[in-house]
């Protein structure tokens, strides 16, 4: 992750780990009973994070290219456009602690920012990358503007009249995956290499993208089940303004899968 400008009087405390190749295991978290494992080939991850005394910590790592940490690292793609407090800046050019704007809290300091890089012709075993365009107006004036480039683990906030019946409100967080059309959401396979981010901050969000609504990161509630201490522990390495789960707080809005969001609107 390539920072220009750090902020004046801040220490930068920089975690690294050895580069060399690696394949991990996930266990399944359910002691006593026989799971399956499987195996992930290593994925270098970077993330610069807001430390209560106010200095930033760097961690650059490798790790399991698991869907549970991808998604800490993979929603918008370099170039998105994002509200500040001094005005509109490209999510690579954000550092930890500037005040970037929610939909319903005002302008809220960033707590931490995850970086990974799609590279075409990944290792065997990886998923493909692919990027979704999505072209301006495409989901009502200005929403985007200008284009929008997100990554596989993003979420929009969409509403929708049919949700009630599902989450009892009419809006919800659904992954970019579900809107696929090949017109207003266009699926897109990088030819070279392109950086992804993600954001969080005290609390989960909902932030504007190019003034599309997506939501801030939040992990979810099921990660020892998908990852076993051992993961957890190397996962929450990444986030070393918190100390555990419970830091990120309740989600702001209900999720929904793809599947679960076919079915409720068609």
């Amino acid at each position: 992750m390539t920072y220009p400008h750090r902020p004046g009087g801040t220490a930068v405390a920089r975690t690294a780990a050895p580069m060399g190749q690696h394949r991990w295991t996930v266990r399944r978290a359910n002691a006593g009973t026989p799971q399956p494992q499987q195996q992930f080939p290593a994925r270098r991850f970077e993330a610069l994070s807001l430390l209560p005394d106010g200095s930033l910590a760097e961690i650059i790592k490798r790790a399991p290219a698991h869907p549970v940490f991808e998604a800490a690292f993979c929603a918008l793609a370099r170039g998105t456009i994002m509200a500040t407090e001094d005005g509109p800046v490209a999510v690579e050019d954000l550092l930890p602690g500037m005040r970037i704007e929610t939909r319903d809290n005002g302008y809220q300091p960033l707590m931490w920012i995850g970086n990974m890089t799609l590279i075409p012709g990944q290792q065997p075993g990886q998923t493909p990358p692919r990027l979704f365009r999505i072209p301006v107006d495409s989901f009502g004036p200005s929403r985007p503007m200008p284009d929008l480039m997100l990554a596989p683990h993003a979420r929009l906030l969409h509403r929708h009249a049919r949700l009630q019946d599902v989450v009892q409100g009419d809006s919800a967080l659904t992954p970019i995956t579900a809107f696929e059309d090949g017109q207003s959401v266009i699926r897109v396979a990088p030819a070279s290499p392109v950086n992804t981010y993600h954001l969080a901050f005290q609390d989960h969000q909902i932030l504007r993208a190019n003034g599309l609504e997506i939501e801030s990161y939040h992990p979810g509630t099921d990660l020892m089940t998908r990852l076993g201490a051992d993961g957890m522990r190397l996962f929450l390495s990444f986030f070393p303004h918190i100390t555990s789960l419970s830091d990120f707080g309740p989600l702001c809005a209900p999720r929904l899968s793809p599947e679960e969001y076919e079915t409720a609107i068609y």
